[in-house]
C-alpha cells in the first residue's frame, strides 16, 4: 500500500481554502492547512512536519521559501500565483558538488 503524503496549506485565505478542496478529492493525499495567524512553519515540530507544503506566493515574505527550506529541507514547497497562473516548485533535496562537472550536471538537470 502506497504511503499517503501529507501536504499543508500554508494560510487560510480563499485561494489556499480553494487548493484545499481540490487535493481532498486525491485520497493518496492527508491534506491540513496551517494558520500563518496561529503557527509559522518554522515552528511546526519535526515530527508533524508534513511533506508538502503549498503557500499563496503573493502573500508571504520574499524570503520565505528559503527560510522554511534552510529549517526544514526535507520538504517539497510549491508556490502558487493565481494571477500569473504560475507555480514555483522548490526542493531541499541535495546533490554532491565536489567538481566542475558536478555543477555542469546539475544545471543541465542531470543532477537533480
Amino acid at each position: 500500500m502506497k504511503k499517503k503524503r501529507k501536504v499543508a496549506l500554508y494560510g487560510s485565505n480563499l485561494l489556499m481554502s480553494a487548493i484545499g478542496k481540490s487535493l481532498q478529492e486525491h485520497s493518496e493525499f492527508l491534506i491540513h492547512q496551517i494558520d500563518r495567524e496561529v503557527i509559522g512553519i518554522g515552528e511546526v515540530p519535526g515530527a508533524a512536519l508534513p511533506d508538502v507544503l503549498v503557500f499563496d506566493l503573493t502573500t508571504v515574505p520574499d524570503d520565505f521559501a528559503i527560510s522554511v527550506m534552510r529549517a526544514h529541507p526535507v520538504l517539497l514547497l510549491i508556490g502558487v500565483d493565481i494571477e500569473k497562473g504560475k507555480m514555483l516548485v522548490l526542493s531541499g533535496e541535495e546533490s554532491r558538488f565536489l567538481t566542475a562537472d558536478d555543477l555542469v550536471d546539475a544545471i543541465e538537470g542531470g543532477g537533480l
